[in-house]
């Protein structure tokens, strides 16, 4: 078996769709067919390519003292907030809040801004990564968590263990892990156990009384001493959003690991003692083989199995060793890969994937014009993924999603009695338009699917034979049976032989003027797109 010889076959629009669904969201048509005329290997470089940061958020609330106005002193409306003080003094209290809460909601907007307007490029799926992997969460001032993720986002195709030193001492992670509190007077382990266990090497199997296999407690105990000293100023302080080092709250002196890390010192030295630590873990071998199964179950499936291991894993994780742990390198051989475009595997959407797929994937853009319709917009799919139980920034613990951990359920998670009709609704109301309620506020969504654009790029749209199972290509991981297709079809056009729909829509086509017959059509086409968001294809990718 080929494993990751690079794939061979055929390069069509299953393929190129298979490979951005998995490293981007909600692949349009657009990039579906600029991917194949691409071919895989420039598909690949430009998912990598290197591109600068986004523009900062903006302030998405009209300027004024109206009830949908808001006047914050650091931002004009249309204007980023970013340079403004993180904790706005302002009066009464309430207000303030409502200056911060309004931050914090054009933050997230604007994070889900980025994963529709990324085009071919992995770095808003690997930002997604990195979050769910270091995670931080609960943050009260926007100001961090966009630096926070402002970082995952630099490091995203980059080295792992650089990423590491930094998000160790961002001023986010300090206080949600407790670093911040981690004095030679009061110790607090909390990081340093999390740092071990979630973020780099893993717990491994339990070998001896408070031996992991990978470390031991004497490791957690002597690493909170190396991480001692770091500290998050107080709010008012403009230095609040960087961590400060303080000497005579670090622990002095050499930190002995034990022979997991056979048997390493870490020196004295002051606040390069994080980097120092750091390059030690990461001369275990296990670092690299521990983040590239986590890279597998987020690209390709969550079952690792004996032979998975030794073939994809080991030999990945080896070439991440060899490249000082720049995960690109070993990325791109697993997404060019035989193993990668040959496996049947499936994965169930997480909510975010079924959200971008049901917009971006289906033509829909935000509003153009105003910031506030876009920000608003972008707002609504963060709502619908965060009621499916996935909140961009408030993961429910420190591992990160249950679904990408939690044996043996996994991404099937993702779906049960609760979930599964609320997945169902969003998707519908991407088609057909309506109003949810989310945290007790109601929301309106139009229909904004562009359903007569999506059928105009379908060659031979009239033929109902034809159309249906193009749709189905679009939209699904497999064709379609022919029990499922005549299904289709008495949505599309109930009770009535196929030419009826051929002679409206090329009616339609040839005087799409005709107000009348383009509403038909368009009636008709929502439908059928109806009932395809909703089917079962359509939650898998």
């Amino acid at each position: 078996m080929p494993y990751l010889d690079k794939y061979s076959g055929s390069w069509n629009a299953i393929k190129a769709r298979h490979l951005l669904r998995r490293t981007t969201f909600g692949p349009s048509i657009h990039m579906v067919n600029t991917a194949i005329n691409l071919g895989l290997d420039d598909t690949i470089d430009l998912l990598f390519a290197s591109q600068p940061l986004p523009e900062p958020p903006l302030k998405s609330i009209p300027d004024g003292t109206g009830s949908n106005q808001l006047n914050d002193p650091g931002a004009i409306y249309g204007e980023t907030w970013i340079n403004a003080a993180p904790f706005p003094n302002v009066n009464p209290p309430m207000y303030r809040n409502r200056i911060l809460r309004s931050r914090s909601k054009s933050l997230y907007s604007w994070t889900i801004l980025q994963m529709h307007y990324s085009e071919i490029s992995i770095r808003e799926k690997l930002a997604l990564f990195w979050h769910n992997h270091f995670v931080v969460a609960d943050g009260t001032i926007a100001h961090r968590e966009y630096l926070y993720y402002k970082l995952l986002r630099a490091y995203s195709t980059g080295n792992f263990k650089a990423l590491t030193k930094e998000i160790t001492i961002n001023t986010g992670m300090l206080l949600y892990l407790s670093g911040a509190e981690n004095t030679n007077v009061a110790p607090n382990e909390n990081y340093s156990r999390e740092l071990l266990e979630l973020f780099t090497v893993g717990k491994g199997e339990l070998a001896g009384p408070g031996d992991y296999t990978n470390y031991t407690e004497g490791d957690v105990t002597a690493i909170a001493k190396v991480l001692t000293g770091w500290q998050v100023l107080q709010i008012s302080n403009p230095n609040t959003l960087t961590a400060q080092f303080s000497q005579n709250r670090h622990t002095p002196g050499d930190k002995q690991l034990s022979f997991r890390f056979n048997n390493a010192v870490i020196s004295e030295n002051g606040a390069q003692e994080v980097s120092d630590l750091i390059d030690v873990i990461f001369q275990q071998d296990e670092c690299s083989r521990f983040i590239m199964r986590k890279l597998y179950r987020w690209f390709v499936h969550y079952e690792i199995s004996a032979e998975i291991e030794s073939h994809i894993i080991e030999p990945l994780a080896t070439i991440l060793r060899n490249n000082d742990y720049e995960i690109a390198p070993a990325l791109k051989v697993l997404l060019s890969s035989d193993h990668f475009f040959e496996s049947t595997a499936c994965m169930i959407k997480s909510p975010i994937d079924l959200i971008m797929t049901a917009s971006r994937g289906l033509g829909i853009n935000p509003p153009e014009g105003e910031v506030e319709d876009e920000y608003d917009h972008a707002y609504h799919l963060y709502a619908m993924s965060s009621d499916l139980e996935q909140a961009l920034f408030y993961h429910p613990n420190v591992a990160g999603w249950k679904a990408y951990y939690q044996e043996p359920q996994f991404d099937k998670l993702w779906i049960n009695n609760l979930l599964v009709p609320k997945r169902h609704e969003f998707c519908r109301l991407m088609v057909e338009g309506g109003s949810f309620s989310f945290n007790d506020v109601n929301y309106n969504i139009k229909a904004l699917i562009p359903v007569l654009d999506v059928v105009k790029s379908i060659s031979d749209a009239a033929d109902p034979n034809m159309l249906i199972p193009k749709l189905a290509e679009i939209m699904f991981n497999h064709p379609i049976t022919a029990i499922q297709l005549t299904s289709l079809k008495d949505i599309l056009i109930p009770g009535l032989p196929d030419f009826e729909w051929t002679v409206e829509y090329l009616g339609y086509l040839s005087d799409p003027s005709n107000q009348a017959l383009a509403k038909s059509v368009e009636n008709k086409l929502r439908n059928l797109f109806s009932v395809l968001v909703r089917m079962s294809e359509f939650q898998i990718m």
